[in-house]
């Protein structure tokens, strides 16, 4: 079984597929390449190959059939997204969601709640709470922490 999530965004949007069509989008969780002990996976065509037919096997447990309604497919492995998008071991979350980085501790204690030990410079993005998800809400909390301090030292003058 492989961890993933499947959305079917032309179910709610049909402009997104030709008329009786669909577009699947599948995420699987923690595909790493490179491996705690040092070693790196060689992502082939072989190894994507393999890697496709496992994930369609589980999603044929849930929903039999489901491979004969393909009719394209892309795929991007975390090598592919390191490569394309400069995203440090294909990880979108840009780093662990450990239990010492999650919530107001991402990316690390000494980065928390969007601050940085360099005065003025703030985080925001998937590496900050609450995280990778394209909501806008790491941009946000940044925006409304640096206003909080721009007041503070604004008020400290009067």
């Amino acid at each position: 079984m492989v961890m993933s999530k499947l959305v079917i965004p032309s179910s709610l949007d049909p402009t997104l597929a030709p008329k009786n069509c669909h577009v699947a989008l599948l995420f699987t969780q923690y595909t790493p390449y490179r491996l705690p002990n040092g070693k790196q996976i060689e992502i082939t065509e072989e190894y994507k190959e393999n890697y496709y037919q496992n994930v369609i096997k589980s999603i044929e447990e849930y929903a039999p059939g489901f491979e004969k309604l393909i009719i394209g497919r892309d795929m991007l492995f975390p090598s592919d997204l390191e490569e394309q998008f400069s995203l440090t071991g294909g990880n979108i979350f840009h780093g662990a969601l450990s239990l010492d980085q999650l919530y107001s501790f991402r990316p690390a204690i000494s980065c928390s709640n969007h601050r940085t030990p360099i005065h003025g410079l703030y985080l925001c993005g998937s590496s900050t709470h609450p995280g990778g998800g394209v909501t806008g809400m790491p941009g946000f909390n940044a925006a409304t922490i640096m206003l909080q301090d721009w007041q503070r030292k604004k008020n400290s003058f009067k």
